[in-house]
Parts: C-alpha cells; structure tokens; sequence
C-alpha cells in the first residue's frame, strides 16, 4: 500500500515540478496527491481508538518499514483524524476543481451557484467529521447509556448523517466525472475529445475506489457512529476494514496511470510535446538539413550574378547614351532583386536551422482577414464563394504574427488550388473559414469543395517534400512548414478530407480568455 501510495505522491509532484502549466495541471496534482494521502491514512487506519486525548494504536502490516512505524506513532490520534479526513476532503476538492478548469468556457451564474454548494458540502464534512466534534458525539452518546430509547435515537441520527454526508460525496464526484466526460461529447477538437475521454477514465476510476476504500464501510472517514461509540463499554462497532477492494488497486493504479500518461505524452494535454509523431519529426530534420544546402547553393548563385552584375557596372561606368542608361537601370533592378532574394534565402535558412517565434497577441479574425487580403492580391478570387463565420467578439492567442500568418496563407493557398483542380461546369468553388473558441483553444478551420485527398495521401500530407500537385511548382514544404509552426506554438493542426467531398484544414492555438501556461 505505501508504495501505491508514493506512486501517486512522486507522480503528483512530478506534475508540479516538470510539466506545470495552467490550472489543470495543479488540480491533477493535488487529485493524485489527496488519493495518495488517502491511501497512507488506509495503511494506519486504527482498528481501536483508546481516549481521544491519548496517542492511539495503529495497526500496519508486518512488512511496512520502520520509517512508517515512526512516522504514524508520532502522529496524536486527532491528527491522523484530520489527516484523513482532510485528504478525503481535498481528494473531492481537486476532482471538482479539475472538472471546473478542463470544462470551463465562460462565468455563469449556475457555476457560481454550483461552487457555492460543493463549498457548503465542504464545511459541512469539516465540520461534522473533525475530531473535536466527534468527540463531543461520544460524550453525548456516553450520557445516553442509561436511556435505551434516545440512544437508540441518536444512533439513528448519526447513521443518517452518514448517510447523507455519504450521498453528497458521490454527487459531487458524479458531478464532477460527468462535466469531464462531457467536453469528449461536445468538443469538436479531436485532441481534446481524447484528452477528456483519457482524463475522465482515470477520474472515474479513481473516485469509485475512493468511495469503496475511504468512504464505504466501518473503517471510513464517514462513520461518526462508529469513532463516536469505540470507547463506549457495550455496543461497540470497532473499525473494520474489508480488504478485498485493495487487491485490485494495483490494477486501478497502473490504469489510471496509463490514462494520464496517454494523454500527457501521446495527446499533448497540459501543453507538453507529444510522442508518436517521431518519424515525422526525423523526417523534418533531415529535410531541414536538405533545405539548409540547397539554399546555400543558391546563395552562392545569386552571389555570383551579384557579382558579375557589379563587373557590368563598373564596365558601363564613363559610357554615355540611352541604351547605357536603361541597361544600368536594368542591372540596378537586377541587384535589387539579388539582394531581397539573398535576404530572403538568409530568413529561410535561419528557419530551416530553428524556428524563431516571437510571440504577442493576436487577433484571430485579422489575422485571418490579413492572411485573405494576401492570397487575393496573388490570385484572382472573384469566381469563390467566400463563406466567414466568425464567433462574435475577437478571439486573442498568443503566437508568432509572421509564422501563424504564413501558416494561414499557406492553407489558404492550399484550398484554392484544391479548387482549382475541380472540372468546369460542376459546383461552383467555395471556400469557408470558421472562426471559432472551444474552452481554452482557439480554432480556425478551413474548408474548400475540391476534389478531397485519397485515403491512403492523408498520412503523408505532413512529410517534407510530399505533394500532389506538379514538382516543378512545389517542393511540397508547405504543411511541413505549417506543423512546424503550430507545434513550436504547443497548438494543433489536423486535416480532415475524403475524396470528392473537400477538404478542412484546422488549427487550434491556445487562446487568451482560458491562457493560464506557465
């Protein structure tokens, strides 16, 4: 048990420590942390209860170390008390408190109200469960010894308080569970869906052997009639624990673990990298080091017509005449165009070694509208339908102006050129863009009615230098490019297509009303 429960404990703290990022990440922390309390004040759980002003007895496992014995039998009995008490308590507040944060979208007056609530819940179990109060219980029921009919009544009352305090912890932790695993019902953004269907298993799992160890049975923290009446001479209900629920959690923990780690290593929730996508990213090295030496070659090359173009210069140079002068305006632009390529092949090899991003806030809807106005000054777009639908108010992320607006020019570009290919006399081309917000992402989604990608091309969209269209035209670079970017911004970009039916280009960057990374 102590090893499950540092298990949760190193977990926890590794959370905080590596991978702290946002709200959620603390609230998963403090979740794993509680139930590793939990489970520590299970291993001391007391089987007897000598005065509540004395030190109790615990009882552990003859193979628990030394290193426990010491640290329970210096703990006074009121202080292991709340020790599992506040662990319970603290268990349900990071469960609600994580539901609140993965699934919060906006203030409402029903979140107010439901919060006000789960903190009454709260009082209420500190309250009637902290030892001061039990004590009081005891001395109560001790009174009642003489008096069959009012013990009788109080034995009652107390069992119906366990009952209810009972029924509100598992309405708070359906609740919660709930409000995860709508986000996978309502969210459109696939990596979300799977994030809360991963973070919902575990916090479903994990509140059900919180129920059946902490807070069902004789050996609670839910059981005033029990800790009340241990002293009492007759009548006495001892804590008894049934330890068959303990023999799966071994199997609970390593599930719940696999849940989490899925979804931070696999999915990217609370922002970090994402593995399973290594074979691209070598695939972009190395197309990166391509990049580097091609540029370089031609870096040499316009070096030397630089050059040559000088030597014409310096030749024409005491030569009058019309005919000179135009051919020295001529080599003029020449050298104009030399020198912007040249600076252009230098930013391209700087991204092409390391992507710089400088980020600031941005608006997606200009950002978008910008990145419009480009692609139609370079093309003709009189003949689109052109179809925007725009959340109201402007959606701010945080993110590289010139990379994210290349990125959305690029699939811009991508989605005409995809309707282009479409036969004459068919479906009128149309292009729509949605703007949107989805809790704390902000998504743009680009849809056009061309021709689709086939089934088997859809993987292989990201790969440097793939492409569909004609290689004299494209070094297909340009979704290469665009991961690259979307990834350096921890966002997401996905592809969705069939053939015939269009294709939707989506990227989702994290937006400002819900931006709480570190």
């Amino acid at each position: 048990m102590l090893f499950i429960a540092m298990i949760f404990l190193i977990f926890a703290l590794f959370i905080i420590g590596r991978i702290l990022r946002g709200y959620q990440a603390v609230w998963l922390s403090l979740i794993l942390f509680t139930f590793g309390c939990c489970i520590l004040g299970l291993a001391g759980l007391i089987p007897r209860f000598g005065n509540y002003q004395l030190d109790g007895i615990f009882s552990l496992p003859l193979d628990q170390p030394n290193w426990a014995w010491r640290l329970l039998e210096n703990l006074s009995l009121y202080e292991f008390m709340r020790f599992r008490l506040w662990s319970a308590i603290g268990f349900i507040v990071a469960v609600v408190g994580f539901a609140f944060s993965y699934s919060f979208e906006r203030w409402s007056f029903g979140d107010a109200f439901v919060l006000g609530v789960f903190c009454l819940v709260d009082a209420f179990l500190f309250w009637n469960y902290d030892p001061e109060h039990l004590y009081a219980v005891y001395m109560r029921g001790a009174m009642l010894l003489n008096d069959p009919a009012a013990r009788g009544r109080w034995e009652q009352q107390l069992s119906l308080i366990d009952l209810v305090a009972l029924a509100l912890m598992i309405f708070t932790l359906v609740w919660a569970v709930q409000r995860i695993l709508t986000v996978f019902f309502h969210s459109t953004i696939v990596q979300k869906r799977v994030q809360a269907l991963c973070v919902g298993i575990g916090s479903f799992i994990l509140s059900v052997f919180f129920l059946l160890l902490f807070c069902l049975g004789r050996g609670t923290v839910l059981n005033a009639y029990t800790m009340a009446t241990s002293l009492l001479p007759t009548g006495s209900k001892y804590p008894v624990f049934d330890s068959v629920y303990l023999k799966a959690v071994p199997l609970a923990t390593m599930i719940v673990m696999s849940m989490v780690l899925l979804a931070i290593l696999r999915y990217g929730f609370l922002g970090t990298w994402r593995i399973g996508a290594g074979q691209l990213e070598q695939q972009i090295n190395l197309a990166n080091q391509a990049v580097r030496l091609a540029l370089h070659s031609f870096k040499n090359q316009f070096l030397a017509a630089q050059m040559a173009m000088n030597m014409a210069q310096l030749q024409l140079e005491g030569v009058a005449g019309e005919p000179v002068a135009k051919a020295r305006h001529q080599i003029r632009s020449a050298m104009d165009v030399c020198q912007d390529a040249l600076t252009g092949l230098d930013k391209l090899h700087a991204q092409a070694k390391r992507l710089q991003v400088n980020p600031q806030w941005l608006s997606l809807q200009e950002l978008v509208e910008q990145a419009l106005h480009n692609c139609h000054c370079c093309q003709a777009m009189d003949d689109i339908i052109l179809s925007k639908r725009y959340a109201n108010g402007k959606i701010w992320v945080w993110g590289d102006h010139e990379n994210l607006l290349k990125v959305l020019e690029n699939l811009i570009q991508n989605a005409l050129d995809a309707m282009a290919g479409r036969p004459e006399g068919g479906e009128p081309q149309k292009l729509v863009i949605e703007i949107s917000r989805e809790y704390e992402w902000g998504c743009v989604r680009i849809t056009d009615n061309g021709p689709g990608i086939p089934k088997e091309n859809l993987h292989k969209v990201f790969r440097p230098f793939f492409t569909t269209k004609p290689a004299k035209t494209n070094w297909g670079l340009g979704l290469t490019y665009c991961h690259r970017v979307v990834k350096a911004h921890r966002g997401y970009i996905n592809l969705r297509s069939k053939p015939g039916g269009g294709t939707t280009a989506e990227v989702i960057l994290r937006c400002r009303e819900n931006l709480n990374i570190a």
